[in-house]
């Protein structure tokens, strides 16, 4: 029987951390923000702030954890986090007034951040740079599994369990992360006894050497602003995206739960599949060809109302969303400093503040034009100024 390499093992336990600590602690919210808002009669600048409340906790937590994981080892910060994301989402799901929950909510921000930088630089010890894409790719896919089960779980809970259904779903959540904090417990370590494990046992086939031709990837300076640039379009998206559909493009709850769950599948693949990509094709190219196809899908959202459009347009995203995120993590690995979870936290924290503004802006916008067109013009903006800024770019 071959050996399995042990990294592969970190990948699947990767995985299940990423779907929780990330995908229900940041992505649950959009599905829960109409019920959300109804029954505890909040407007959109409330939910904005709310949501605006957990990217502040993820943006400084990313620093913050990327510089205590670089001291106290990857897999501690990972377990303190879905620890601490399980708590916030059970209180959130039991409180009502609104500086309870902005507390909460920072608290659940703070846990996803924490998650996802410790989670995304621990398989960084365990495969070397021409795997690495695809590895990384694969555990950035969790968030998916995630963004699935809320959107085809969610909107069933909702419309059976009545009104006050959405706090029954962030207890579900809540008991599903503490299920992943006991697996992540046993089964994740923080690097391997062989120094140079993902050269050695991957089923006896010689390790693949890409060309890295001159220009193939970004310099860090244009990594810092693309990424900042991609947090404020995206989070545009995907926070109003679920409210769009049912407030404007007048969808039942189920249909746009189906919608948002096609997003969810596109997102599982998408993070390994321009992961493999950047391996071979160089990480700028891959980033281009990213972000042209990411506008082509907001476009498409601002043309057409008519659902196999508005499931066209959520296919598209879902399918470069997390390339995005995996080809800039790769971007920070191939830097090859001693403290990449300090330099990734840096390059995530620059893109929580993205985030930040988009969703502030985006409520915002919607509450002055009373439409989300104008909303989802600043985010195709964004978009085509980050293609703009990689086809600029290029290292060496």
């Amino acid at each position: 029987m071959k050996h399995i390499h042990y990294g592969w093992v970190i990948v699947g336990v990767g995985v299940l951390v990423k779907m929780a600590g990330l995908g229900f602690t940041r992505f649950a919210y959009p599905m829960l923000l109409p019920g959300m808002r109804e029954s505890l009669r909040f407007n959109y600048v409330e939910m904005g702030l709310l949501s605006g409340s957990i990217l502040f906790g993820y943006l400084l937590f990313s620093l913050v954890g990327g510089v205590l994981a670089t001291r106290f080892g990857s897999k501690s910060i990972v377990i303190a986090s879905l620890f601490c994301g399980t708590l916030s989402m059970f209180f959130i799901g039991r409180l009502s007034e609104f500086s309870s929950l902005l507390f909460f909510t920072f608290a659940m921000g703070g846990a996803g951040g924490g998650v996802h930088i410790s989670m995304t630089t621990l398989p960084m010890a365990w495969f070397e740079k021409d795997r690495l894409g695809g590895a990384l790719g694969i555990v950035t896919g969790g968030a998916g599994v995630g963004i699935v089960i809320t959107g085809l779980l969610l909107p069933y809970l909702l419309s059976t369990l009545g009104g006050g259904a959405w706090r029954e779903c962030w207890l579900l959540l809540a008991l599903l992360t503490l299920l992943v904090f006991f697996i992540a417990s046993v089964l994740l370590r923080e690097k391997p006894s062989d120094p140079n494990p993902d050269s050695t046992h991957l089923n006896g086939r010689m390790k693949f050497s890409p060309l890295s031709p001159k220009g193939s990837s970004l310099t860090l300076r244009a990594v810092f602003f693309i990424y900042f640039i991609f947090g404020l379009a995206y989070n545009i998206y995907v926070t109003y995206f679920v409210a769009f559909l049912v407030e404007e493009a007048r969808l039942t709850d189920g249909v746009a739960g189906v919608i948002w769950s096609i997003f969810g599948w596109m997102c599982v693949v998408s993070g390994w599949a321009w992961g493999f990509l950047s391996d071979r094709m160089g990480r700028r190219k891959t980033l281009l060809w990213n972000n042209g196809l990411i506008s082509v899908s907001v476009f498409i959202l601002l043309l057409f109302q008519h659902p196999f459009f508005l499931g066209l347009s959520a296919f598209l995203f879902g399918g470069t969303f997390f390339g995005t995120v995996t080809v800039i993590a790769a971007c920070v690995s191939d830097e090859g400093v001693e403290k990449r979870a300090t330099l990734y936290g840096w390059v995530t924290l620059i893109h929580g503040i993205g985030q930040f503004l988009g969703t502030i802006l985006g409520g915002y916008l919607r509450d002055l034009s009373g439409s989300f067109h104008l909303t989802f013009m600043v985010s195709l903006a964004g978009f085509i100024l980050c293609v703009i800024l990689t086809a600029l770019n290029r290292k060496g």
